[in-house]
């Protein structure tokens, strides 16, 4: 069958339907006033309109094509055809005793609610040329899908029942932000399917603080309705009209068919301005469900009033929030290569300069924002020489680049001194334009210009960086400050040392720990013993280092080539006789070339040339006064560049890379 023969059957079966319904009413004619026929009239053209439109699958689809201007005071069967499609639509409600036909303030009201809807501007109610091209562009002109969701068909009267729904929204709409859900509903079909064609929705600014607007446009970009995930009906802030305080606005929908017996569930969303002025942030609204209009099956347009907005039963209220307030920005500093930041030793020159030299890695993370760095101090700390008299300049690099750069020199106020704490501030970092983008974590460095070592900077000086959160100068992406609340997280490096000569320790094997027994007791008076391995690597010297080891936390270097302790790792006790107030413990140790590496022993020492690495051997006996779980330290490694007894210390950092595993202990 083609289009032409089906369409005009389907007139035929209106034609038809009208003669019944003539039928069907003539007999009481005369029981009925005019006013009531006419209703009835009405009534069965917005039917035979709502079927017209089930001919073709397009919503908001005519079958009328329109050939004149239209406008208040127009008469005859255009006007007609026009008041069918808006009734049909849900713009239009033709007032009882009131026949089709005549062009008025009610159908002007209703061509500029459909002109809004449709993006035709000014939205004025003139039915001129360009309203009527787009109206004769959505002539149907293909069959209709009869199982087509958006057009109900089983032909059966409906209604539905609309609910509040609490789960699922937000009670704030940030500065920026897209289809925030504020209000939801729920809609139910009952007797037949339902197609919903528009949902009237009410705002009202109800804060009490006098220096905020209570202007929509001054928060809301645009208001939308939601229907299974998706947009299905939205309209401008600006599209809203204002009665008193309230904004109230009929968006009409499509594309929102609930099954007979089945819930849809609805929500209104609002899309926020990118600029909320700060007097605006924080201030309260009220939104609020007005009705919504469908058609059931027989194709009848239908209104369920249960919401009656503002004050009404299915209202929620909620703030628009700037970024700088929401509490969901957030910068976060997070530490980055731990062989940066741990405890390690650095190679310098004891003739120039040696530069980008990494001092600390840390990353920073964007979230719900992107954020613009301002500036970033960093307290820095320092053993055995001033600050600024081991590094000359430091450099913040981000992913590499070079950001921002903090020059020290006898000129300002930041020159060369022997102070141990400095705080070094990366500034102007905006000019530079950083920005980390939302949901992005980004790299950074802090590198150092280390001086050469001489006069006061020597060797086995010590730096180490820590970066704060919330001293870092941050704005979002709408020129707010990021409060010190949004900032988090810290950065740190420790003991990095530097010397133009000497030795380097990394961990070395597999430490282990065991318990000796004593012949005449098995059960108590037991012995611990704790092994230590690690390597160590000579540089730019011969390192020499006695094959001896005591008990000992001096700073000092000692005749003893390692210093090791015992301790107990359950609490914060830590003693080279044990624990604190085992006077009686008996502490031994050894340290001993490791098997294989005979070849660097010379008599009782180790000696490592220049470039080589040796693995030595740290084993602890401890017989504790008290039954306890303990385990070995080795604090540090004393050495000489010549064949005699340790001259220069070299602690055995990060604490956590030379200590064997615990045992308990029997007393």
């Amino acid at each position: 069958m083609n289009f032409k023969s089906k369409t005009a059957k389907l007139a035929a079966g209106l034609v038809g339907f009208a003669f019944a319904f003539s039928l069907v009413v003539a007999p009481t004619a005369k029981a009925q006033t005019n006013s009531e026929l006419q209703a009835m009239i009405n009534t069965l053209l917005a039917q035979i309109a709502s079927l017209q439109g089930q001919i073709g699958g397009t919503t908001g689809s005519t079958s009328h094509t329109f050939t004149m201007d239209l406008t208040v005071g127009s008469t005859g069967s255009e006007v007609v055809a026009l008041q069918q499609m808006l009734v049909a639509k849900g713009f239009l409600t033709m007032p009882a005793g009131v026949a089709m036909g005549y062009f008025g303030e009610a159908t002007r009201s209703a061509v500029a609610a459909w002109q809004a809807a449709n993006g035709i501007t000014p939205a004025s109610g003139y039915f001129g040329p360009i309203t009527r091209a787009k109206v004769n562009s959505m002539v149907v002109v293909t069959p209709g899908n009869p199982s087509n969701p958006s057009n109900p068909s089983n032909g059966q009267a409906g209604d539905v029942t609309v609910t509040s729904r609490s789960s699922g929204t937000d009670n704030q709409v940030i500065e920026g932000s897209s289809n925030t859900k504020v209000l939801g509903f729920d809609v139910k079909a009952q007797g037949s399917d339902v197609n919903v064609t528009s949902v009237r929705v009410e705002m009202e600014h109800t804060d009490s603080d006098t220096a905020s607007s209570d202007r929509l446009t001054r928060y809301a970009d645009s208001v939308a309705i939601m229907y299974n995930g998706k947009v299905v009906g939205s309209a401008d802030a600006s599209e809203f009209s204002k009665d008193s305080n309230v904004y109230s606005r009929n968006i009409a929908v499509s594309g929102a068919s609930v099954s007979e017996d089945q819930t849809g569930r609805f929500y209104v969303v609002v899309s926020a301005l990118d600029n909320l002025d700060s007097n605006d942030a924080g201030t309260d609204w009220e939104v609020a469900l007005g009705q919504v209009r469908f058609t059931d099956g027989t194709g009848a347009i239908l209104t369920d009033t249960t919401g009656t907005g503002i004050g009404g039963s299915i209202t929620q209220t909620f703030t628009f929030e700037d970024l700088a307030t929401s509490g969901d920005v957030k910068l976060t500093v997070n530490e980055d290569d731990s062989s940066v930041n741990d405890a390690h030793t650095v190679q310098v020159d004891d003739t120039s300069d040696t530069n980008d030299v990494d001092i600390l890695s840390f990353t920073l993370k964007a979230d719900n924002s992107d954020i613009h760095l301002k500036e970033i101090p960093f307290d820095i700390t320092s053993v055995g020489a001033g600050v600024t008299e081991i590094a000359n300049d430091f450099h913040l690099m981000m992913d590499g680049q070079d950001v921002g750069t903090v020059t020290i020199d006898t000129g300002n106020s930041f020159a060369s001194s022997t102070n141990t704490t400095r705080t070094v501030t990366v500034t102007n970092l905006d000019d530079d334009d950083v920005v980390i983008s939302s949901g992005d974590e980004v790299s950074f460095t802090l590198t150092a210009d280390l001086n050469d070592t001489g006069g006061a900077f020597g060797n086995g000086d010590y730096l180490g960086v820590t970066l704060n959160s919330d001293s870092i100068d941050a704005e979002d992406q709408n020129g707010d400050s990021v409060s010190t609340a949004d900032l988090t997280g810290t950065a740190d490096s420790a003991n990095i040392s530097f010397s133009a000569s000497g030795i380097m320790l990394s961990t070395g094997g597999s430490d282990s720990s065991s318990v000796l027994v004593n012949s005449s007791n098995v059960t108590t008076d037991d012995q611990g013993k704790f092994t230590i391995n690690f390597d160590v690597t000579a540089f730019e010297d011969t390192a020499w280092i006695a094959l001896s080891a005591a008990s000992s936390t001096s700073a000092t270097p000692s005749t003893a080539g390692a210093e090791v302790f015992v301790e107990s790792p359950n609490s914060d006790d830590v003693s080279v006789a044990g624990v604190s107030g085992n006077t009686t413990a008996t502490t031994t140790a050894t340290l001993e070339l490791a098997s294989g590496q005979s070849n660097f022993a010379d008599g009782n020492y180790a000696k490592i040339g220049a470039g080589q690495t040796v693995h030595l051997v740290a084993t602890v006996y401890f017989d504790p006064a008290t039954t306890g779980v303990f385990r070995g330290q080795l604090y540090a490694i004393n050495f000489a560049t010549t064949k005699a007894a340790g001259t220069t210390q070299q602690l055995a950092l990060p604490t956590s890379d030379y200590q064997s595993p615990s045992e308990s202990v029997q007393n």
